[in-house]
């Protein structure tokens, strides 16, 4: 049910019923009041003209003048001289001779001697008392009705000027739940109903600010998610792919890696030489973080033909001499099966045998153990124990040691190991 409805429905039979009761008791009083005027008419027609003593003639122009029905003057007989009244008297009302109902006053006339000698009376017939009332109820009744169409019309723009305002905030909630968001609506009313107009501006406005956030977010989050799946897919083929797709019989490769949020490319290739006693491995990071520095390192890498010159580290085996020949800006780390030690490069020559190591990796792992001392130590613990079972085992242990550090410590950056073995010296 509306809020007019309700309104309605409240007020006006309350004012109506109040209004109907103040007429009835009007109506009731003024009764009263005409019969008390009719007596008072009587009082005055009777009592002037006894004392007036008038002819036949005067006594129609008082009759006509006092607007009674009847002025007549009634003798009195000496027997009745007792029983006839000495001052005014108003009969209650009663039916006459003709079947009318009347109230007649009477007043007593004397003579010079001081005698009763007669009554004058005037009769004065209820019609005309209800008559009067029949008007003055009309009178009251017409008031009553005007009163009562006043208050339904009043009723009726008050119930509109509060139901419009609050029709026009309900379609502008209806619009904000269909997403119509930040559209303010302007309502004039009562004080209440203009702060609740401005809360809800301030709720849809805080809602667009809000939509408004969460797209943009959502926009970046896409942006970058969509960045860092492009950039572990290029990662993924620069490192990964060639590590898989290498058939060499010289060495074994596998490789450790831990992604952080802020990728760091690393290019690991394998040039094809004519020599087959020849296996070379080519290692770059990139210079800037995410996806643009790994393409950046892959373009060059391609367009310089697999070189970079100094910016990254390349390694030589020569299987007929068992040698190393090692250049770069990040030398690897090799550890000796036999001696279980590291080896150090003799002027980036170095004589390895079947079974030795090979580590290369990134700039993160070695900030992320705190510098080169902190791998070498970390190489060495696990080599002195599993270096003789293998490159899978021993590469399992050390991917177990650093994924117990990165549980202690947020990884910023990447972290690649590269493990090499020599297979056939």
């Amino acid at each position: 049910m509306k809020i007019r409805t309700r309104l309605l429905l409240f007020l006006l039979p309350t004012l109506v019923s109040s209004i109907a009761l103040v007429s009835a008791l009007l109506a009731i009083n003024w009764y009263k009041e005409i019969v008390e005027g009719f007596r008072t008419r009587l009082k005055s027609a009777v009592v002037s003209t006894a004392a007036m003593r008038p002819t036949e003639d005067q006594m129609e122009q008082i009759r006509d003048q006092l607007q009674v029905n009847r002025l007549y003057f009634v003798p009195v007989h000496s027997p009745d001289i007792e029983t006839i009244p000495k001052k005014l008297h108003i009969t209650p009302i009663y039916t006459g001779k003709e079947g009318t109902k009347v109230i007649t006053g009477y007043a007593p006339m004397f003579d010079p001697n001081g005698y009763v000698m007669g009554l004058m009376a005037a009769d004065i017939h209820v019609s005309l008392i209800d008559k009067k009332f029949h008007e003055s109820l009309f009178l009251i009744l017409f008031c009553a009705g005007f009163t009562i169409l006043i208050v339904v019309i009043t009723l009726f723009l008050i119930a509109n000027k509060i139901s419009r305002p609050v029709q026009k905030l309900n379609n502008s909630a209806l619009a904000i739940a269909a997403g119509h968001y930040g559209e303010s609506v302007q309502v004039s009313g009562p004080k209440e109903i203009a702060e609740l107009a401005n809360t809800l501006n301030t709720m849809s406005e805080c809602l667009h600010e809000n939509i408004n956030r969460l797209k943009e977010n959502s926009l970046v989050r896409e942006r970058m998610y969509g960045e860092y799946e492009s950039a572990m897919l290029l990662q993924h083929m620069m490192l990964q792919k060639n590590i898989d797709e290498c058939r060499s019989d010289a060495v074994a490769v596998k490789s450790i890696t831990f992604f952080s949020e802020s990728p760091r490319g690393l290019l690991l290739d394998f040039p094809k030489l004519e020599n087959p006693d020849l296996f070379q491995i080519h290692l770059a990071e990139a210079e800037e973080e995410g996806f643009e520095g790994m393409y950046q390192l892959l373009t060059q890498y391609k367009l310089s033909k697999g070189t970079l010159g100094d910016a990254h580290t390349s390694l030589l085996f020569d299987r007929t001499t068992s040698t190393l020949q090692v250049k770069g800006p990040h030398l690897p780390y090799f550890w000796s099966l036999d001696d279980k030690k590291f080896l150090e490069p003799n002027q980036g020559h170095l004589k390895v045998d079947s079974g030795d190591y090979i580590f290369f990796f990134n700039q993160g792992l070695t900030r992320f153990l705190k510098g080169q001392n902190g791998i070498s130590d970390l190489l060495a613990k696990v080599l002195k124990v599993f270096a003789s079972d293998g490159l899978e085992t021993t590469t399992a242990m050390l991917q177990k040691e650093l994924a117990f550090g990165t549980k202690r410590i947020h990884l910023k950056e990447d972290i690649h190991l590269l493990c090499f073995q020599i297979l056939n010296p």
